[in-house]
């Protein structure tokens, strides 16, 4: 029976669909064979040689086997049609929108293949080729036949399946790492927080393994062979992706028991009254680290991935969505901020209220608003009732969480920051040894650079009121821990700030691997964070430290002044700036990861 599927004019516009990366497509793949009763799943990546010139082997295609129920002819079918699917509008489970497939494939690769079986049934195959779908101008898929699995395929696992499905990539030219052993920790890490329930109740078991195929055998590379562990970025599971020791217990106590019910039919009067409109609740689940962990500091190994894991993670039916600060986290710079941790889980009957987008990467609806002018002007709007109450207890549970880390070690306040100078600024990010000033800062902190970039005068009246300098004050006391023993270096730094001729100082802090760049309106002046852990300043900005050129240094520096300025301007719209920012730091990271794959 041939089966509709799309104008072929347009067919290759389904392939930009918004996957943001190769683990996010495979997650995918991954919701199918766990929703298919899969308790074993097999990712093969296959090397062949490149065809650019270079004698390198590539990733050229990605196999994903799964020991689940199977599809017949009527479900094989309808599985590879965009917004086909058999779940359509589930109020439970993984799947819903019969997208998931063809989308993520689409995402990846020109052509996708399926091969599934039940047991003692023949094995059926079906695929989609856009390449062929446009030479041809078909508009139908083809029919669903029956079709032996390619020896190299079935060889990699022992005993085969005796039910279940094969989802085969080939040609994929849109990985954004194409060498395995990239690769394999690129999807490692996403797919242990994503799939973290799963893997850590023994329900799944996730492998990724690495075939070269020289094109007359197919050889495993055995070193590069991994068993996907979970990622938990509640920090309470154990046996993870963490290192020794942290991987063998939890480094974070449950919050106050640690669940919530939200809104809890058992709660105050607000609740019963919104549980009762809503009919649901959702759960909530909050971590603090424990104390011998907060007290190795931000800039500890531990305190680096604790960075890397801040925010809020959105779980669906056992699945995180999203990890991201969803506008609860207002300086990302603020350390308090990466000891503490948010998890929402919520069934798919609540999918409406966050706006789950059909790709399950963001919550389009989930956003912080504490505004109860919001309520009054839509009386009659849940959706916005729920997601302000929601924002309401998780900011007083964020802000207990933060004042409870505050008392572990109050001396510490998440860990140094990079060393301090003397009488002026010897700069340097940690354990990287000390950065070249242009000019002398005076006493302000080390990693400081001063750049002009205005000509207004810097030294008004507004500067010199006290809650100008109580505002400075808090900023150095954040980011510069030793300031809190040292009251005269901490007035120093103070009054030079208000009495240097610049309008813009430059600081170089960690602030992450994610953030670019940060910055502090402080007066009439701005402080202008800029990341150490960011690849831009890895590859660009520290080699020029290192040539002791700092003439170099200022045209990179005037670069991030403008575009502070810029969003400055912009201060109507700094939700959407902010959100910009975000995700600008992630596309320009994988940017450069790309460029250095090329060079």
């Amino acid at each position: 029976m041939a089966v509709h599927y799309f104008d072929p004019n347009g067919v290759e516009s389904l392939r930009d669909n918004g996957y943001r990366d190769t683990a996010m497509a495979l997650a995918e793949l991954l919701d199918n064979s766990i929703q298919a009763h899969a308790t074993k799943i097999e990712i093969l990546l296959i090397e062949r040689l490149s065809k650019t010139g270079r004698r390198e082997f590539l990733v050229n295609e990605i196999v994903v086997i799964d020991n689940g129920d199977g599809m017949d002819e009527p479900v094989l079918e309808t599985s590879l049609r965009f917004g086909g699917g058999t779940r359509h509008g589930a109020t439970k489970g993984l799947g819903k929108f019969g997208m998931g497939l063809p989308n993520s494939s689409a995402s990846q690769c020109s052509r996708f293949e399926v091969f599934s079986w039940r047991k003692d049934t023949p094995v059926l195959f079906n695929y989609f080729d856009f390449k062929e779908i446009k030479d041809n101008r078909s508009e139908y898929l083809p029919d669903v036949k029956e079709m032996e699995i390619p020896d190299y395929i079935k060889n990699t696992v022992k005993p085969f399946f005796k039910t279940g499905t094969i989802v085969r990539w080939v040609d994929c030219d849109r990985l954004i790492l194409r060498r395995a052993n990239k690769l394999v920790p690129h999807i490692e890490w996403p797919l242990g927080r994503i799939f973290r329930y799963f893997i850590n109740q023994q329900k799944v078991d996730i492998k990724i393994r690495v075939f070269q195929d020289n094109g007359s055998s197919c050889s495993e590379n055995f070193s590069l062979a991994t068993i996907v562990k979970p990622v938990d970025p509640l920090f309470l599971m154990t046996n993870t992706q963490l290192p020794l020791p942290y991987s063998m217990e939890g480094t974070n106590e449950p919050w106050q028991g640690g669940d919530f019910l939200f809104p809890d039919p058992n709660g105050d009067k607000e609740n019963k009254a919104l549980f009762e409109k809503i009919g649901d609740s959702i759960k909530i689940r909050l971590s603090v680290a424990k104390k011998d962990v907060k007290r190795e500091g931000g800039n500890s190994d531990i305190g680096h991935i604790y960075r890397n894991l801040m925010g809020i993670s959105i779980v669906r039916a056992g699945r995180e969505i999203k990890l991201d600060e969803f506008g609860f986290i207002g300086e990302l710079g603020d350390p308090l901020n990466r000891w503490w941790k948010v998890e929402i889980d919520f069934e798919p009957n609540f999918d409406s209220y966050f706006g789950l987008d059909n790709t399950k990467q963001n919550v389009h609806s989930f956003r912080k608003i504490i505004d109860k002018d919001q309520l009054e002007r839509n009386e009659d709007d849940i959706q916005l009732e729920f997601i302000c109450k929601l924002s309401e207890f998780l900011e007083l549970q964020i802000k207990q969480m933060k004042a409870h880390i505050d008392l572990i070690d109050a001396g510490s306040r998440g860990g140094a920051r990079p060393g301090l100078g003397g009488g002026s600024a010897q700069g340097g990010e940690a354990g990287g040894g000390n950065l070249p000033q242009p000019e002398d800062p005076g006493p302000f902190p080390s990693g400081a650079h001063v750049v002009p970039l205005t000509d207004e005068d810097p030294n008004q009246e507004e500067d010199e009121k006290d809650e100008v300098k109580q505002e400075l004050k808090k900023w150095l006391l954040l980011r510069y821990p030793e300031y809190d023993s040292d009251d005269t270096k901490l007035g120093l730094a103070i009054d030079w700030f208000f009495t240097n001729d610049y309008n813009q100082v430059i600081v170089f802090l960690q602030l992450g691997a994610a953030e670019f760049y940060n910055f502090k309106p402080i007066g009439h002046r701005t402080i202008i964070e800029i990341n150490t852990e960011h690849d831009f300043y890895l590859e660009f900005i520290r080699p020029i430290f290192g040539e002791n050129d700092l003439n170099k240094i200022d045209q990179l520096l005037l670069l991030f002044g403008a575009m502070v300025e810029a969003e400055k301007e912009l201060v109507s719209y700094s939700q959407y700036i902010s959100r910009f920012r975000s995700l600008f730091a992630v596309k320009l990271n994988k940017f450069i990861l790309d460029w250095k794959e090329r060079k």
